[in-house]
């Protein structure tokens, strides 16, 4: 009885993680529309996953190193979620990073991956 209670909380979480980690997938691609990038073929995504690594002066930073006329979502509480994309733009394979707020309502910052 123990081990199916542990199975249904361990199957329930993981239910719970791919949710989130669509979600995230689904607000970095609206992200990317938003911008102009034209029609983008994605080539994978990171697992989504926290970090306290970035603060408020890194953000600063990579908004002022985007493209003018980028719109962010506000940053909300101290630590932020962030996922890794690689996709073709044309003929060039390029990777992204995205910080997304913990509630997974918005793109805080990104950056491109030299």
């Amino acid at each position: 009885m123990k081990q199916q209670i542990i199975l249904i909380g361990v199957t329930l979480l993981l239910l719970a993680s791919c949710g989130r980690q669509q979600q995230a997938k689904t607000l970095v691609k609206d992200f990317m529309a938003q911008q102009g990038r034209g029609e983008v073929s994605y080539l994978g995504f990171s697992s989504l996953d926290s970090t306290r690594a970035i603060g408020d002066s890194l953000i600063t930073v990579l908004r002022q190193r985007a493209p003018q006329g980028i719109r962010y979502q506000e940053r909300t509480g101290v630590s932020l979620l962030f996922l890794r994309a690689q996709y073709l733009d044309g003929q060039d394979t390029c990777s992204a990073t995205f910080y997304l707020d913990k509630d997974l309502t918005g793109i805080v910052a990104y950056k491109e991956n030299k």
